[in-house]
């Protein structure tokens, strides 16, 4: 039996809202609904920037970054998406992005590094770490046998954020076939045939490159872009793009001989709806497509949950309670990328999803609770982060990680 109880929150009286015995319980329940709904929207992300618009083309990758505290603001909340990125900021995000471990022990040998004390890794402590990671290897030395340069305040270019990301990648990259051709050619002999890789493994996807020298200074928003496409190959992260297609999906379901026949849409359907609102969300497809498959067992159920009740991710289920309905398959998929936004971000997602819904046939998450008012989150980024977190046990990240695992292998892990 693959369904899962619900936690969620410090404990099962804490995530309830609180009951007053001096009114009736049908009171009760308006007035936290209207509470809620009073509730102003956070400002926060991208929608907290002043100067990055809804419509911007990297709106999603700089709130995703900006939750996860990749990337941040400036002093007056302007995010400066066209600011250049210089290459020390680059080393800083590069690490956070991909969860790489830096402390005071990383010592960098790099002479024109700025030298820190406890107080703060940045800039040398970030740059070491990229340099022990093989990352990057610096600039030349001013003179032979002088200490090694890495230009920390130099701008970075699109040649060398896509060398260093490629360099950086949480798997082994496939290697493309001879008859492959980038966008950018071969402009160099260094950052070409890693721009060569990149792109075949959809690290430039939904990209300009085309439109864009590859000398050209990375941009802000251009890097949060690219860093967004990164977290696509992080081995047990949540966030960022889906390097995968939704027949990607399927066709792991289906090789294993598993039928999906109980489930209220077709598979490729469902596996389609997976992607658009991984994409809306930021949360990878591939993750949440493993949490599905975890919790339905294949979509076979068994357990708690109906196949009718569209809820593929167990919401609200504990033992011997079915958790939550959902009017269509689509809703469903919404509540789970809903919910999970819940734990993942830490300021919540801007999205208007992202909010408690008890109306099955309304888009959102429908346990979207307020406690102490505050949002509910569990500060999750990994997908071991869901143990006793998303569900009791402190295996369950482990399982969806093997099913994740499966699913890697046929989009190139």
């Amino acid at each position: 039996m693959n369904q899962s109880r619900q936690i969620e929150g410090p404990s099962a009286s804490a995530a309830r809202p609180p009951r007053r015995v001096y009114i009736t319980a049908l009171v009760a329940l308006a007035l936290i609904l209207a509470s809620l709904a009073a509730l102003p929207r956070p400002a926060q992300a991208a929608a907290g920037f002043p100067d990055v618009s809804a419509s911007h083309p990297y709106r999603l990758q700089i709130e995703v970054l900006s939750q996860l505290r990749v990337i941040g603001g400036f002093s007056n909340g302007d995010f400066r998406p066209d600011s250049p990125v210089t290459r020390q900021q680059f080393a800083k995000m590069v690490v956070l992005a991909l969860r790489i471990p830096v402390s005071e022990s990383d010592v960098s040998p790099f002479g024109d590094v700025l030298r820190t004390g406890p107080e703060t890794l940045f800039p040398d402590n970030y740059i070491a770490a990229v340099l022990r990671e093989s990352i990057t290897t610096g600039t030349k030395a001013d003179t032979p046998g002088s200490a090694p340069l890495f230009s920390p305040g130099a701008p970075v270019s699109l040649a060398q954020v896509v060398t260093m990301m490629t360099r950086a990648s949480g798997r082994s990259l496939v290697q493309p076939p001879p008859s492959y051709r980038s966008v950018w050619g071969n402009f160099n002999a260094s950052h070409g045939p890693t721009a060569r890789v990149a792109q075949y493994n959809g690290l430039l996807r939904y990209f300009p490159a085309a439109g864009l020298s590859p000398w050209k200074q990375a941009t802000r928003a251009e890097v949060a872009a690219l860093l967004y496409n990164l977290m696509g190959t992080d081995i047990a992260g949540l966030n960022g793009l889906f390097l995968g297609q939704s027949s990607d999906l399927v066709a792991y379901f289906r090789d294993l001989g598993k039928t999906s026949e109980k489930f209220t849409i077709p598979l490729a359907d469902l596996a389609k709806l997976y992607v658009k609102y991984g994409r809306r969300f930021g949360i990878r497809a591939d993750m949440a497509w493993a949490q599905m498959i975890h919790e339905t067992g294949f979509g076979e159920y068994g357990g708690d949950v109906k196949p009718e009740q569209n809820n593929m991710a167990g919401i609200g289920a504990t033992g011997g309670v079915p958790g939550n309905s959902f009017a269509t398959a689509e809703l469903g998929v919404i509540a789970q990328y809903a919910h999970l936004a819940w734990y993942i971000y830490p300021d919540h997602l801007d999205d208007e999803y992202c909010r408690q819904s008890g109306d099955p046939a309304v888009p959102g998450d429908p346990r979207h609770f307020v406690i102490d008012g505050k949002v509910h989150k569990g500060n999750v980024r990994t997908v071991y982060d869901l143990s006793s977190k998303w569900a009791v046990g402190s295996e369950y990240g482990a399982a969806i990680q093997g099913v994740a695992a499966g699913i890697h292998s046929y989009v190139g892990w």
